[in-house]
């Protein structure tokens, strides 16, 4: 799999690592093949990315699938898609 993932919008440790791997580090699936759905299916175009206000009132983007109680890692649109991928409604 080549993904072209850009380093500014990947962090150390953990995430980068599931990326690496071919793992969505929000979902702990496989990242969708690039151009399967859409040429770019990317988190940021997903129905499951919602919007988390945390307890010092910052938002933090976070995929639905296993966000619970503001837990998992934070999501950068930029982020390939998993496998769970679905195409935001207009």
């Amino acid at each position: 799999m080549n993904l072209t993932i850009p380093p500014a919008v990947v962090g150390r440790g953990a995430i980068r690592i599931n990326l690496d791997r071919g793992i969505h580090p929000a979902t702990l699936k496989p990242l969708l093949e690039p151009g399967t759905i859409t040429p770019a299916s990317r988190c940021g175009t997903c129905t499951f990315l919602v919007e988390r206000v945390a307890d010092d009132g910052k938002s933090r983007m976070k995929c639905a699938i296993k966000a619970q109680r503001r837990r998992g890692p934070d999501i950068k649109p930029d982020f390939p898609a998993c496998v769970e991928f679905r195409t935001a409604a207009a």
